[in-house]
């Protein structure tokens, strides 16, 4: 339901500088780092009044999930790495700050006229819009706790010999959790879609089973309708005697319409709510 666009823009930190230590080196200082995020919510409008015209409408909205997938909402990602100035000559090494910038963008589908929706409709809107949203929050949530990862793993980086070293520490830190968060989304997206698919499933189900219901129902249907139609050749050529024996069939003929009438609203209701689950 969500891709996410990254773009990292990792700060050039300092180059390396060597000097020489007289004595013990002292314990390598803990890497000071500081996290600033923010999180902004868009929405694209969806028009239309029903279930092909709404979905027509968002796949026009031109969302797109990193693997090609159209998407009904999307988070997407600016990662940023600064340092200040570093005194090169310094052993240890220790960047005076280091301060990771991670800006979201949630992106939402907003109906522009959810009040020309019909009652049953607007209620799949409604659950529709709410299930991208948890889903997109779930993302942000994510990318937040991995920021805070990501500052206690720059933290733990020390060195007590460059700022060589110190950059390279810095620099495998960074890709790390990078790598770890990105794992933490693919396996979400995986739990998200193994759940969609299990309801998309059932729902399947259901319908294949009203649908097996309705076939002989519907022959049963065509073969009373034509005893019917013999039947009444009959009665109207003066046997009066097939009255009752009509009227029965037809009765029979009334309830069974009836009883296939309710299953063909079922079945529209579940063609209708896999069209919704997405």
């Amino acid at each position: 339901m969500s891709a996410r666009s990254a773009v990292a823009a990792l700060a050039l930190l300092a180059g390396p500088g060597l000097t020489a230590c007289s004595g013990p080196p002292p314990a390598p200082p803990r890497q000071p780092a500081v996290v600033e995020t923010s999180v902004s919510t868009g929405y694209y409008p969806v028009r239309g009044t029903t279930t092909p015209a709404i979905f027509a409408a968002i796949d026009a909205s031109g969302l797109v999930e990193t693997g090609g997938q159209r998407a009904l909402g999307l988070t997407s990602t600016e990662w940023k790495l600064n340092s200040g100035d570093v005194d090169v000559r310094a052993v240890p090494c220790v960047f005076p700050s280091l301060t990771v910038t991670l800006h979201l963008v949630v992106t939402l589908p907003r109906h522009e006229t959810p009040d020309d929706l019909p009652a049953d409709l607007r209620g799949r809107w409604e659950r529709l819009v709410a299930r991208v949203a948890a889903h997109e929050q779930r993302h942000v949530d994510i990318y937040l706790e991995g920021a805070k990862a990501m500052k206690a793993r720059l933290e733990a980086t020390r060195t007590s010999v460059s700022c060589a070293d110190l950059e390279k520490a810095i620099d495998a830190a960074w890709r790390g959790q990078q790598a770890d968060i990105e794992r933490a989304q693919a396996e979400f997206h995986a739990e998200d879609e193994t759940r969609a698919r299990s309801e998309r499933g059932a729902l399947q189900a259901q319908l294949d089973g009203t649908r097996a219901q309705l076939e002989p129902m519907e022959a049963e249907i065509r073969r009373l309708d034509a005893e019917l139609a013999n039947l009444r050749r009959q009665v109207d050529a003066g046997r009066a005697d097939l009255v009752a024996q009509h009227n029965g069939l037809a009765g029979r003929r009334s309830a069974l319409a009836e009883e296939y009438n309710r299953l063909v609203a079922d079945a529209n209701g579940l063609i209708d709510a896999l069209n919704w689950a997405r």
